[in-house]
């Protein structure tokens, strides 16, 4: 399947059939089918969910709290968890983003091997994993399926070329989420330059914001010295795990790709999720804050900033 991102700024989509014989619809259309998914339950668009990950000072992962541990806030507002669970109890729906661009073609082998190794420790029967290839393009190569065979023949196909719509293929994998359930992240292999996009960079905050989704950059520095590099890229990687919260991560050599993707397998085995019905009357257009606190002042918790509401 290979799909030329654009949306609402004249966004058009091609479409190739990779592996797959019947037909591919459109994001909009997979919006309103789900049968594909066998896992996917009635989501309720009244039930806000977040991901969590606490961790002690120094940076080690907390994994033993309960639910009355937990404080949701929402505008300031305390909120009543509904739903508490922690990793094993929710399905992971795990978007991978591989740049293909030129910029990262040394390394491009290793980082695959990696991958593949990662999704064979982590995947359980009730978890789907999509895969997209970004140049200038964004090709959509496998699309929720947990068959590791499938998935590692998909990734090694990924051939290095092109620039790289890295903003358009975020927001094209975190609107794929939107209507599914359980846990939600984009993991990205990159070094962060956006060259073709015809997306912003705040467009896919918002878009991941609203589908739940965390992000995961795994950023490449093909080149390591500071003057050389876009630093721009990395920053934007930053700032798009800081508000989604997920994690971003440095790999400077071909050794820590495995080291980094053991990371963040512990991180997503240790997660808790938390769901609530909002306590807000009206609900009115704009940015709605999530603070989630716990009872131990000295753990750290990371999560989503909020989201992005509508009346």
């Amino acid at each position: 399947m290979k799909l030329q991102v654009s949306r609402l700024f004249k966004m058009s989509i091609l479409i190739q059939a990779l592996c797959i014989g019947s037909p591919v619809p459109t994001p909009a259309q997979r919006a309103r089918s789900s049968s594909h998914q066998d896992y996917q339950l009635k989501v309720d668009v009244n039930l806000t969910s977040v991901l969590a990950t606490v961790t002690t000072a120094d940076g080690a992962l907390v994994a033993d709290l309960k639910q009355e541990d937990f404080q949701v806030f929402e505008n300031d507002q305390l909120q009543t968890i509904a739903v508490f669970g922690r990793e094993m109890d929710q399905p992971l729906r795990l978007s991978l983003l591989f740049d293909s661009s030129v910029s990262i073609l040394t390394e491009i082998k290793v980082e695959q091997e990696a991958a593949i190794e990662f999704l064979r420790e982590i995947l359980r029967t009730v978890d789907r994993v999509s895969v997209f290839q970004i140049s200038e393009e964004v090709q959509e190569l496998v699309r929720n399926d947990n068959r590791t065979d499938r998935i590692a023949a998909a990734i090694r196909s990924i051939k290095a070329h092109g620039g790289t719509s890295l903003y358009d293929a975020i927001y094209l994998a975190a609107e794929e989420m939107a209507k599914a359930s359980g846990r939600k992240v984009v993991l990205i292999v990159s070094d962060g330059t956006d060259t073709t996009s015809q997306l912003e960079l705040k467009d896919s905050l918002k878009m991941c914001q609203n589908s739940e989704a965390l992000v995961y950059a795994l950023v490449v520095q093909p080149i390591k010295s500071e003057p050389g590099r876009n630093l721009a890229g990395e920053h934007a990687m930053i700032y798009l795990a800081e508000k989604t919260g997920g994690r971003f991560f440095k790999v400077t050599s071909p050794e820590s790709y495995r080291s980094t993707f053991a990371a963040i397998g512990n991180e997503l085995r240790t997660q808790y999720y938390l769901a609530y019905y909002s306590k807000q009357k009206t609900v009115e257009e704009g940015f709605r804050t999530i603070e989630i606190k716990v009872r131990n002042p000295a753990y750290i918790v990371r999560h989503r900033a909020g989201f992005y509401s509508t009346p």
